[in-house]
């Protein structure tokens, strides 16, 4: 089983990406981890990871299933990213997880996932409006499954993200 992780390089939700990678990694899960840059990035609360590679570098069909993390780097450099959506599109088009958390929720919208879906995020004027534009019933919740969509509000819901991830893919 290989996983997929998408971070932004700077100012990533360390909690978003560190929990449920650590949750995945412990059930044997291998773990890639992509970005903008290939190398160094940059957590909001001081985490530094290395990217495994670009995003440009990935192959969608090499991955069992995408998680893709908040943060307000997230919003930044990940919204409206043309290959992160095709990547996520691809993904999820062929029936495997798709999960984010946070700010990274409305990139799911923005692949075709959410439509008639139940979806929870981080709730802005901007991440609202693009979830209703995306047709994504959106929940009061701190995790939402919605068979191989998983959703989390907030970094706080970290660890049952991760754990809802375990199960759907398990």
């Amino acid at each position: 089983m290989k996983i997929l992780f998408v971070i932004a390089s700077d100012r990533f939700l360390d909690k978003g990406y560190i929990v449920p990678k650590k949750i995945l990694e412990e059930k044997g899960v291998e773990c890639i981890t992509a970005s903008k840059i290939h190398g160094t990035c940059y957590g909001i609360h001081g985490e530094i990871v290395q990217s495994d590679l670009t995003l440009d570098e990935v192959n969608p069909g090499d991955y069992d299933g995408i998680i893709i993390d908040g943060g307000i780097g997230c919003q930044d450099e990940l919204w409206r990213n043309e290959k992160l959506v095709d990547i996520v599109n691809k993904i999820g088009i062929a029936g495997k997880l798709t999960a984010a958390i946070c700010l990274a929720v409305p990139i799911l919208g923005e692949a075709g996932l959410l439509a008639g879906k139940k979806a929870t995020c981080l709730e802005t004027p901007a991440s609202i409006r693009l979830l209703t534009l995306d047709k994504a019933e959106i929940v009061p919740a701190k995790v939402v499954v919605d068979g191989k969509v998983v959703t989390a509000k907030s970094p706080s819901d970290a660890e049952e993200f991760g754990h809802a991830i375990l199960s759907v893919i398990s």
